[in-house]
């Protein structure tokens, strides 16, 4: 399970626009509140606008820059996909502040995070792309006034082509029960176990050593036809680790995924275009976490990875990886 810890919100964070303005058009112009994205830096911050459409309907703007420090170009063509998590990610939290008024104390629960783009509308451009999330809300659940759990339906566009689609379902807990649940770990611990040295960041993805998230190959824990590596835990990290929490977060577990897709399916830069992810309980900071990958065969014959995060000899959450050759730039690809 991902859990978003709520930081205290700036006093206060900016109204949502009032539902006679949902007829307008989104604004790209600033960030939206820090508090209501739960970010601390500005910097980390996707989404600009938001408008009601009707009870459970929303658009939210989101602006994707063409060199994100963590989240950088794919193959140097391609947006990399996980901004479109992160943005869903974020507007989760923005729409249960902005629009059913959940404290920002109150911890959300992710369960379920999936994501299926075009790598054609993801093209990187002379400009940052403007995105549209269009936000259907089912199942939502109130106890009393607060709300207590939603599933996002989101349709994403960029101008006017349909760059993809998500869904998401997360559940809301009051901070006791939060506490309650969580026991001895509802603190963030003062340090973490020593940590596997990072893979070649090339074997990746990535450029520098400071975001490789798997450790070396642990061949002995490895089945047929797999690989195995250790989750590595970067605390230090700006973009995974925006804040102190006690738990690893969910974007951390998108990015292992990821990684272990690129190191089974390069050495070329791979795109990876649709992922189911399921986060089945906490996976915690002070035990160590093995990630596992194969790849398998979907139901039309296209090929996929598949990856597990086991943790105390139980699967903690899994990732089904749709994943496609990025072309060098200049290849015309």
């Amino acid at each position: 399970m991902s859990v978003d810890i709520s930081l205290p919100s700036p006093s206060p964070a900016s109204a949502p626009p009032s539902t006679d303005q949902r007829l307008r058009p989104l604004s790209f112009d600033r960030t939206a509140p820090r508090g209501l994205v739960h970010r601390r830096a500005v910097g980390e911050v996707l989404l600009t606008d938001w408008i009601r459409l009707g009870q459970h309907r929303f658009q939210v703007g989101a602006q994707w820059p063409r060199g994100h420090a963590f989240y950088g170009p794919i193959g140097e063509l391609w947006h990399d996909p996980l901004l479109a998590a992160e943005s869903v990610r974020q507007a989760s939290s923005l729409v249960s502040h902005a629009f059913y008024d959940l404290p920002c104390d109150h911890p959300t629960l992710m369960t379920e995070l999936d994501l299926d783009v075009r790598p054609d509308a993801l093209r990187l451009d002379g400009r940052p792309a403007d995105a549209v999330l269009g936000i259907d809300c089912t199942g939502v659940t109130v106890q009393g006034t607060r709300l207590t759990g939603m599933t996002m339906n989101v349709q994403i566009t960029r101008g006017a082509v349909r760059l993809g689609r998500a869904r998401m379902t997360l559940n809301c807990l009051r901070p006791s029960v939060y506490r309650r649940l969580r026991g001895a770990h509802a603190e963030v611990p003062e340090a973490l176990p020593e940590q596997p040295a990072p893979l070649p960041p090339r074997e990746v993805g990535r450029a520098v050593e400071a975001d490789v998230v798997l450790g070396p190959p642990a061949a002995s824990l490895a089945e047929p036809g797999e690989g195995a590596w250790p989750l590595r835990i970067n605390w230090s990290h700006p973009t995974l680790f925006d804040h102190p929490t006690d738990h690893v977060p969910g974007m951390l577990l998108l990015e292992a995924a990821r990684q272990a897709a690129q190191r089974l399916s390069g050495p070329g830069p791979v795109l990876v275009s649709a992922m189911q992810n399921r986060f089945l309980r906490y996976v915690e900071l002070d035990s160590p976490v093995l990630v596992r990958a194969r790849p398998v065969t979907a139901a039309d014959g296209g090929r996929q990875i598949r990856v597990t995060a086991e943790q105390d000899g139980s699967v903690a959450y899994t990732c089904v990886l749709d994943t496609h050759r990025a072309p060098a730039a200049g290849s015309g690809g």
